[in-house]
């Protein structure tokens, strides 16, 4: 059985009829972000996990924005065309990528929140945040018109990037976290543009999957979100996979520690956390992690935990 058919069962709720639904992602750093390194990078790092999906990367996030020293600078965002690389490189990539798998697994586009890439594109990747949250208390009105200019360019990449064939959307969604932003801020200045940007995604009638990035998440807040599976991190977030999934009612992807046994476990110690990890799962549900796998760790604990997940027979499970 091919990745495609686990990723149907998955979504259908079907009983898994020949092991349970795996995959886990990595970045691949700067020099393998388009083209042929990028393709060669996405297609290696599918063959040797067998994983069952395909997530393009898309680490160029968005154009840059130059010239934002202040919340006021924002206003002076132009609207990015189309033909910008960031945008027309992706396009390629995805194109090769769908053409190179060929139909073995649904093939997922990376996209970012209009706020992440908001503050990907005036910030260093790893410090994303340093200028756009304290800006959107300062001027929240301001930037969000921003945002909402940028969930439409988005949208309209959505669009284009459909036509490559991809089976779907995976959404990486912040800005929920208790100790950035009050429930009101959030609800009233971020929820709007990413449901701008969700809408949008649904339009193009490819799958949309939700990916809420990291922990302390005020989770309640994205219950209604629309899309069609939710990957988010159980630990951290107090939460498990079968609370999850009543929650949002809908497939769930997840349960291991991204930073946890995956890192730096032995094989046996990695198969024994997936073991226990789908004992406690409850039907629907797909193994992966909390979030990306550091990019350091050996694809080999991927490969493990993809192929102890395969070898999980329906006899094994004790339903939560």
């Amino acid at each position: 059985m091919n990745g495609k058919e686990r990723f149907r069962q998955f979504l259908a709720g079907e009983t898994f009829r020949d092991g349970v639904p795996a995959a886990f992602f990595q970045h691949f750093g700067p020099t393998r972000r388009h083209g042929e390194a990028a393709l060669q990078a996405q297609m290696t790092f599918y063959r040797a996990t067998d994983m069952d999906m395909v997530k393009i990367m898309f680490d160029d996030i968005y154009p840059a924005i130059s010239g934002i020293n202040c919340a006021k600078d924002w206003a002076g965002v132009p609207r990015f065309s189309q033909q910008d690389p960031v945008f027309t490189q992706q396009i390629e990539l995805a194109s090769r990528v769908v053409e190179a798998v060929d139909g073995s697994a649904p093939v997922f586009q990376t996209i970012f929140s209009p706020f992440v890439s908001a503050g990907c594109a005036v910030s260093p990747i790893l410090r994303w945040d340093e200028k756009i949250t304290p800006h959107l208390l300062q001027e929240p009105s301001i930037v969000q018109d921003t945002l909402e200019g940028i969930a439409d360019v988005l949208a309209e990449f959505a669009q284009r990037i459909s036509a490559t064939g991809i089976d779907g959307f995976y959404v990486s969604l912040q800005g929920g976290e208790y100790k950035r932003y009050s429930q009101e801020l959030f609800l009233e200045r971020l929820k709007p543009t990413d449901l701008m940007l969700l809408r949008a995604l649904q339009s193009t009638g490819k799958l949309v999957f939700l990916h809420i990035c990291g922990t302390g998440m005020r989770l309640e807040d994205y219950y209604d979100y629309p899309g069609d599976i939710v990957n988010l991190a159980v630990h951290g977030n107090q939460i498990t996979l079968a609370q999850a999934k009543e929650r949002f009612g809908r497939p769930i992807m997840g349960g291991l520690d991204n930073n946890g046994c995956i890192v730096n476990g032995t094989r046996q110690q990695i198969e024994e956390e997936v073991q226990r990890t789908l004992r406690q799962a409850p039907d629907g549900c797909m193994l992966g992690a909390d979030c990306t796998i550091p990019i350091d760790v050996p694809v080999e604990h991927l490969v493990w935990a993809v192929q102890a997940a395969h070898a999980y027979t329906v006899q094994e499970e004790c339903h939560a």
